[in-house]
């Protein structure tokens, strides 16, 4: 039976997953009608709609788990079943990772201005490399996921019947305990490279964006100041939620490696993932001119419904 807690964290959940849902599905609709009318996208149309769609099958697999987890305890204990869960969990997550960190380096390619030579061929180059990119990651993802996934599953349950079998034998439970927990930062050191690729590039972009924003300042453009302002603020809101996200994520796998997850935790973590990948989806679509335009016309389209009589 859940607890109030646990089903009050699951409403939650539902709210946040469907606010998600809704901004990642509508990047990836309006990306889908541009490519439709034009039959090409732009570097960074390619990751948005990819990041959207992952993002979009992130959160139903979030909301899925949280159901079996909830109200199908005895069928998500099966070995198979939670193996297929936790391979496209990791997938779906690892892949977004790496789609997330790609966009910051294309923004940063694209705005930033440094003179450095390998960060002007990487300007000119990078645009060009995003589709194989974006390939080799989803083949990349699925590799390490479904290992991940499989390797994780069958050491977890070595470890606890090791354990339990040298429970008498202090020395060698302790070295076990020890082997078992060291293993979970390899288990996880994966997501630990598209982390630095989005946190290298998004500041170098923040610094050039910094430093363009103080020159224009000493020359009083007001508007083009408050640009770049709003940018470094966007850009920051990015970083922290990639952070949280990344953080969050790999504090949840280790807790549940070590089995000490409280259901209303586990709940708690989710919510916190899917308003990450949410709160992303949203400022994505009001930083973006063409998805702002869309969202501000739909928004214009059921105002005016709503205002005409029946």
């Amino acid at each position: 039976m859940s607890t109030l807690s646990e089903l009050f964290g699951f409403i939650l959940l539902v709210v946040v997953t469907l606010t998600g849902l809704a901004g990642n599905g509508f990047i990836a609709i309006v990306n889908f009608i541009d490519w439709f009318r034009s039959r090409k996208l732009s570097p960074a149309d390619m990751i948005l709609s990819g990041l959207s769609l992952f993002r979009f099958a992130f959160l139903v697999i979030v909301i899925q788990i949280a159901i079996l987890i909830l109200f199908f305890k005895d069928t998500f204990q099966n070995r198979d079943l939670s193996t297929l869960y936790n391979a496209s969990w990791f997938f779906v997550n690892t892949t977004e990772l790496w789609f997330a960190a790609w966009l910051s380096v294309l923004y940063c390619v694209k705005i930033a201005n440094f003179s450095d030579p390998l960060f002007l061929q990487m300007k000119r180059r990078f645009p060009g490399l995003v589709p194989w990119l974006l390939l080799g990651t989803v083949v990349f993802s699925a590799i390490i996921s479904t290992i991940k996934a499989i390797m994780g599953s069958r050491l977890l349950s070595e470890c606890k019947t090791i354990e339990s079998l040298l429970s008498n034998n202090t020395d060698s439970g302790m070295k076990t305990s020890d082997f078992c927990q060291y293993s979970i930062f390899l288990y996880v050191a994966p997501d630990f490279f598209p982390f630095v690729i989005f946190f290298s590039s998004s500041i170098l972009l923040l610094t050039s964006l910094w430093r363009h924003k103080n020159l224009l300042r000493n020359t009083s453009r007001d508007v083009s100041t408050e640009v770049h302002l709003n940018a470094i603020k966007a850009l920051a809101s990015f970083c922290i939620l990639y952070g949280s996200n990344f953080f969050v994520g790999i504090l949840e796998v280790v807790l549940a490696w070590m089995d000490t997850v409280d259901l209303w935790v586990k709940i708690f973590f989710y919510n916190l993932i899917a308003a990450c990948s949410s709160g992303h989806a949203i400022i994505l679509i009001f930083m973006n001119p063409k998805q702002k335009k869309e969202s501000v016309r739909i928004l214009h389209q059921l105002k005016s419904c709503m205002k005409t009589p029946s």
